[in-house]
């Protein structure tokens, strides 16, 4: 009940204008590999745009699909708000502020990459970068693991990636048809097919 309650506690959702500023501030102020975190945290917990249950599903989406997740999840977030163009809004917004500033901060790295601070600045942005998806892979686990089941196909899919060092696409054609089948509707009544945690 209390997560449905939650599902109602959005904000108005925002005009296009709003969502260019948001992520030409979100594009020019992303560092290291946690972005989609920081994009979770800024839409949902700061703008209140969406909810984790519009997000997290949009996110285990492009998971499954190639590309980056960065551009899969920002052109789901602008499609969600604003439609079309707020898609390709989103994902210009996001990609090309960045891309103008590693040119030149890739030529200053290249030429003074011999210095010891540099090593220094990214390791601690590295250490950042991973603080931040860690956040970001405990609310996604206390909204998408529910029961014993959904326990078990995280385990399973970690243990073949990281252990078996199966391939991700591997992985997913194996463990994604279990769980699709164990989540199908039965009896007609969607409810259902989910068993008690």
């Amino acid at each position: 009940m209390a997560q449905e309650l939650k599902t109602d506690e959005t904000k108005e959702r925002p005009g296009l204008h709003q969502l260019i500023a948001t992520f030409l501030f979100i594009g020019m102020t992303s560092f290291g590999g946690g972005v989609t975190a920081y994009i979770r945290r800024i839409i949902v917990e700061e703008k209140q745009w969406m909810t984790d249950d519009e997000f997290f599903p949009g996110l285990a989406i492009c998971q499954l699909l190639p590309g980056a997740n960065v551009v899969g999840i920002t052109l789901y977030i602008g499609n969600h708000l604003c439609g079309i163009p707020g898609a390709l809004a989103a994902v210009l917004c996001i990609i090309c502020p960045p891309a103008c500033l590693l040119f030149g901060i890739g030529f200053l790295y290249f030429s003074f990459r011999t210095l010891p601070a540099i090593d220094s600045i990214l390791q601690g942005v590295a250490a950042v970068a991973c603080g931040l998806m860690a956040s970001m892979f405990v609310e996604a686990a206390k909204i998408s693991l529910k029961n014993i089941f959904d326990v078990f196909i995280f385990l399973a899919t970690f243990a073949l990636v990281k252990l078996a060092h199966l391939h991700v696409p591997y992985a997913i054609l194996i463990m994604a048809p279990i769980s699709i089948w164990w989540y199908r509707p039965r009896g007609g009544n969607c409810s259902a097919n989910k068993p008690n945690s």
